[in-house]
């Protein structure tokens, strides 16, 4: 006992010594054009700022037509110095609507994301249509969270229920590995490869008895960190370490639970067996505590409002992944009557099975979406300065205008008809730094410049005109975005509350049974 408690130890300390190798998986935070806006004119240039750092040699972007046609001209722009924007030129567009189409790879876990912009030029246009390939993403999803549950349950089965080495042990621990070598059939890269295979490795010694079985709770422990660091709970602002600790024991209690239920049956296939069924028992209440109260605290980090909860798909997902719970726990609590009743309900397991795997499906589509926002945020206003120098005007419009990284789009021309000459080139200084802007169409050009702080930021427009150069200062104020709260009445008072209940109730029940238990003190 006390070999196999420092072995669990062990990997817990090893699961927090991790570094955090992953993050959510990254979404679109905004446009520009903004998704459905309505343009004077064509835009020249479309930008899109993404929630982690993309890698921009995989994502890609393609503009169509109402009509679902692919329009040549598309040209990305590298070099932008910002790792999370992605930026593309376009053609020029008439009047009409138009949708890009993008793909962004994530260059932390390589994880694909896709959607599609619609804005119109002149007028508000048909919808485009665009086909959606969202449900083999969520199969995957599935098969995935599947093979997890079949690594997890028969594992813990093992360890913690069968302490002799029974017949079982040998074709859980068979199955287990058979589903890792599904999981690395998904995920054969990074630092998930590497622990599957370990994982398969000692999977190996215990089948041959080399090594314990509890040795295997390290690597699934590391799994669950990494699905934890996969998750929304990474993407939070504040109090990340916990929340990504509550969604990692979240993830082991629920695929423990979906996991064991049809490896039980394996056990109990010739009959029931009464030290087996009461350490199940024992095994399965305490998974089910700790999904509901780890569930409890992530739904109200992750959900702002009650009302979010049936307004958003997130939330709506989320209601239904609750029912479900729900009514597998009660097929579990009307198994366990039958297992003490000394028989097997055969039927029973297997459809408390069957509703897991539904229940599955619903966590797989709850990875998928995004949950609603936990503040609004009240982007400042793009700030636009002028200034002009003989007959030179020069316009610098900057966004997101706050600190990090900004497009400045540069307007400049001659307000003289005809203009004298054509402009060679358009500079820009801020401070000690001068960067050659980027000619878009006709008189328009881009750069990015990161701005440290909030505060006034003094730069100049150098213009390159036959020979000669023309400096126009320019004026700019950086300032921060404002957030509130979003609107509604908050939900983690709530859940956060209830969740501290059950886990009270949870540790007054332990202590009884401890204390009732034979041998145990009265």
């Amino acid at each position: 006992m006390w070999r196999r408690c420092v072995l669990i130890l062990t990997g817990v300390l090893f699961l927090c010594a991790l570094p955090s190798v992953a993050s959510a998986h990254t979404e679109l935070v905004r446009s520009d054009p903004a998704d459905g806006a309505v343009l004077a004119e064509s835009p020249g240039l479309v930008r899109l700022w993404f929630s982690g750092d993309i890698d921009a040699s995989r994502s890609t972007a393609r503009l169509v037509d109402a009509h679902g046609v692919t329009l040549p001209g598309v040209q990305p722009v590298r070099g932008s110095g910002d790792p999370r924007t992605v930026a593309a030129e376009l053609p020029r567009l008439a009047e009409g609507s138009y949708g890009l189409l993008w793909e962004a790879v994530s260059a932390r876990d390589g994880h694909t994301t896709s959607g599609t912009v619609t804005f119109s030029i002149g007028r508000a246009g048909a919808s485009v249509r665009v086909a959606s390939d969202g449900s083999g993403g969520l199969v995957r999803r599935w098969v995935w969270l599947v093979a997890l549950a079949g690594v997890v349950g028969p594992i813990s089965l093992v360890v913690f229920v069968l302490r002799a080495p029974v017949g079982p042990r040998r074709r859980l621990l068979l199955g287990s590995l058979g589903s890792a070598v599904v999981a690395i059939a998904l995920h054969h890269s990074g630092f998930w490869l590497l622990t599957l295979l370990v994982l398969c490795g000692l999977i190996g010694l215990a089948i041959a008895r080399r090594v314990p079985a509890a040795l295997l709770l390290a690597p699934v422990g590391v799994l669950m960190w990494l699905e934890a660091l996969g998750n929304h709970a990474a993407a939070l602002p504040s109090a990340r370490t916990f929340a990504l600790a509550a969604t990692a024991v979240h993830a082991f209690a629920g695929l423990l639970w979906l996991g064991a239920i049809p490896a039980l049956l394996v056990v109990l296939w010739r009959g029931p067996r009464a030290e087996v069924i009461r350490r199940f028992s024992v095994l399965a209440a305490g998974s089910v505590l700790l999904v509901l109260v780890t569930g409890l605290y992530s739904a109200g980090r992750e959900v702002a409002t009650i009302g979010s909860l049936v307004t958003g798909t997130y939330g709506q997902l989320l209601l239904l992944k609750t029912a479900l719970l729900v009514g597998m726990g009660a097929l579990g609590l009307l198994n366990a009557w039958r297992l003490r009743r000394r028989s097997v309900p055969r039927r029973t397991i297997v459809a408390e099975s069957s509703v897991g795997a539904v229940l599955l499906v619903a966590v797989a589509a709850l990875v998928g979406q995004a949950p609603p926002s936990t503040t609004s945020a009240t982007a400042p206003p793009e700030v636009t300065r002028s200034g002009f120098v003989q007959d030179l005007v020069v316009t610098v419009s900057a966004t997101p205008n706050q600190p990090g990284v900004n497009w400045l789009t540069v307007l400049a021309d001659s307000s003289r008809r005809p203009a004298p000459a054509p402009l060679d080139s358009v500079d820009l200084r801020i401070g000690d730094q001068t960067t050659r802007l980027q000619h878009l169409t006709g008189a328009r050009y881009f750069a990015t410049y990161r701005a440290d702080s909030t505060g006034a930021v003094r730069m100049v427009a150098v213009l390159h005109r036959g020979g000669q150069e023309y400096a126009v200062p320019i004026d700019w104020q950086v300032s921060s975005p404002a957030a509130r709260s979003a609107p509604g009445r908050r939900l983690a008072p709530y859940v956060d509350g209830a969740a501290l209940a059950l886990l009270e109730i949870g540790i007054a029940v332990c202590a009884w049974w401890l204390v009732r238990r034979p041998g145990g003190a009265r």
